[in-house]
């Protein structure tokens, strides 16, 4: 069971990942300063309500089966 979803996209650098702290998407390149989500729906909301230049996917961060 997932329990932490990022939303992500690929670039050139690598994976990129949102950020919302200013109210609108911005791209990241750690983990750690992404928003998290409580489940794949929710980061796969995110994730389709972008406009389609920023393409992105609901990415699982850590789940039940690791611990």
């Amino acid at each position: 069971m997932t329990f932490a979803v990022v939303v992500a996209r690929t670039s050139l650098n690598g994976l990129e990942y949102l950020e919302r702290e200013t109210g609108r998407a911005q791209w990241v390149g750690s983990a750690q300063h992404a928003v998290r989500f409580q489940n794949i729906r929710e980061g796969t909301r995110a994730a389709l309500r972008l406009p389609g230049s920023m393409r992105a996917f609901a990415f699982p961060m850590e789940s039940m089966a690791e611990l």
